[in-house]
């Protein structure tokens, strides 16, 4: 049995709950409580970070490790192109979501108090009431660090806010004439976009920006459908 250990918040262990559902895998879930983020998740990854997934006593940490070890393991349906021009395209798709699209949910949704107030509770419901209470100040401080440093925080927010808009028309721009991201079939990188662009959509200033484009959110529906959990 696969067990996925996750924060139910993070696109990333949305990502690879998709790709489960994609490749028909039953798996169990483990969802781990906020205050175990220091301690239990570093037993799990010592990189400090969820998704981990267990499967036939080993350990992989990092959705895209882990992404890549299910397409070797459970290879159909596919999600990685075969084609050598497409597999580039749909690594780097990925890492773009996962490295760049990633900052913008996180300060959309944690950073601006009327989101946070909804996301964090999100995030602490397996928690104690203690952390539950802190997390509401911790949060957003800890996030805007986080931000500072990588740049995004740094700007003003209708700078960022533009940012968004101008990922979501590229988005938009490419897949004019297109079902799927990378060639005719969907592939991880819809997954990593979506998983992101799905966590922008549940912040009001992000689900704004995305319902503005038709070739997105008609996107977003057939990648939902194609990777919803099996009835």
């Amino acid at each position: 049995m696969i067990t996925l250990f996750q924060f139910d918040v993070s696109p990333y262990c949305d990502k690879i709950r998709r790709v489960l559902h994609w490749k028909r895998q039953p798996y169990k879930i483990e969802e781990i409580p906020l205050a175990q983020a220091f301690t239990r998740v570093r037993k799990l990854n010592p990189a400090g970070k969820l998704p981990c997934l267990e499967h036939d006593g080993r350990m992989i940490g990092d959705s895209t490790d882990i992404a890549y070890y299910l397409e070797e393991k459970f290879p159909e349906p596919p999600l990685v192109p075969k084609d050598p021009q497409l597999r580039g395209l749909c690594h780097m798709l990925e890492d773009w979501a996962d490295e760049s699209l990633y900052f913008y949910e996180m300060r959309l949704r944690f950073t601006l108090p009327h989101n946070a107030r909804r996301f964090i509770p999100e995030l602490t419901k397996h928690d104690p009431g203690w952390m539950k209470t802190a997390a509401r100040y911790f949060i957003p401080h800890m996030m805007r660090g986080v931000l500072s440093r990588q740049g995004l925080g740094r700007k003003p927010l209708e700078r960022a806010l533009h940012d968004v808009e101008r990922h979501v028309g590229a988005v938009g721009d490419w897949l004019s004439g297109r079902a799927w991201l990378v060639g005719d079939a969907l592939s991880l990188a819809d997954l990593s976009v979506f998983a992101q662009l799905a966590c922008i959509r549940g912040a009001e200033e992000g689900a704004r920006i995305i319902a503005s484009s038709l070739p997105v959110t008609e996107w977003m529906e057939r990648v939902d459908r194609a990777t919803a959990k099996p009835a």
